[in-house]
């Protein structure tokens, strides 16, 4: 497992300013940038980002940057990063992509808004009450009983397999949506008789809390937990699964962008607010410069 002093989520404006101010003051970064995704990507011209009088492309913008962070020795990989939790063996945090795990002292999360969000009847009334967004949170809750996880892609893979540690009683529920998920996750989950049902769901059943789900096909199948990983992991599923505080898709943060969390840091669309790239800069910029005071006099987190 490959250790860094900082890891930051999200390879937009936020998390490469950060970065910028991280790799600068020579802690040993990385930032993990989900694929072909970012808001920013799909802007054609970015006009109203000072010192750039004539414009430019989003994708023109992150180049600059990226080239920028790199020069100060910033690693930038393109991973999505599925899974983030404290290392129980030691201090820090571990961070888990489809391809590898990493670990860090620090965090900045910049991943900015999540809009995937699913639309099934009962899912708000049943949530705390069968339904949760974390499985390192609630999975606890859920021993040896038979659970779902809501999705089609690596995030739901990777949830279902976190569930392991609780219950080998455990489906995974793609509400109608192609199945997305990598060969080699996969084949961890045939390993572990994971099955995989596309069924359309019709609603969430059960009295005082989940019993289970109604497919638009007639069929009942019988549940105790429901865990959504709809689409891919966002800063709020991260958060949850830290103990953050939460308000909707937003991160709670300070004035020096902190989560309250010791050396997890949140900037960007993600922490609300108005969405431009000037702020999600200076949020960057705040969140990377307080995390490396904090780096300076830490005790690090000790989880034991």
């Amino acid at each position: 497992m490959k250790e860094y002093e900082v890891i930051i989520i999200g390879g937009g404006p936020a998390g490469l300013s950060a970065a910028l101010y991280t790799s600068r003051a020579q802690r040993k970064t990385l930032v993990l940038d989900k694929p072909n995704q970012g808001a920013i990507k799909k802007v054609e011209v970015l006009d109203n980002y000072l010192g750039f009088p004539e414009g430019l492309s989003g994708r023109g913008f992150l180049e600059l940057a990226r080239r920028h962070v790199e020069r100060f020795g910033a690693e930038i990989v393109e991973e999505e990063a599925l899974v983030v939790k404290p290392d129980l063996n030691g201090s820090g945090y571990i961070v888990e992509t489809a391809e590898n795990s990493y670990k860090s002292k620090g965090l900045i999360i910049a991943t900015g808004v999540k809009n995937d969000r699913p639309r099934i009847k009962n899912i708000g009334r049943f949530e705390g009450l069968g339904v949760s967004y974390c499985v390192t949170c609630d999975g606890f809750f859920f021993r040896d009983s038979k659970v779902a996880v809501l999705g089609s892609k690596d995030y739901a893979a990777k949830e279902a397999l976190e569930l392991l540690n609780y219950t080998k009683h455990i489906v995974i529920l793609t509400n109608g949506r192609p199945v997305e998920i990598r060969s080699s996750l996969k084949q961890k989950l045939d390993e572990n008789n994971i099955k995989i049902v596309t069924d359309e769901i019709e609603k969430i059943v059960g009295d005082k809390a989940v019993e289970g789900v109604k497919f638009k096909n007639g069929r009942h199948m019988e549940l105790k937990g429901i865990f959504v990983a709809v689409g891919t992991s966002g800063a709020t599923d991260f958060a949850r699964t830290l103990g953050i505080q939460v308000e909707g898709d937003i991160i709670k943060v300070d004035a020096s962008n902190s989560t309250g969390i010791p050396l997890v840091y949140a900037a960007g669309d993600c922490t609300g607010g108005n969405r431009q790239v000037a702020i999600a800069v200076g949020e960057g910029a705040n969140a990377g410069i307080n995390l490396i005071s904090e780096l300076k006099g830490a005790k690090y987190v000790d989880y034991h």
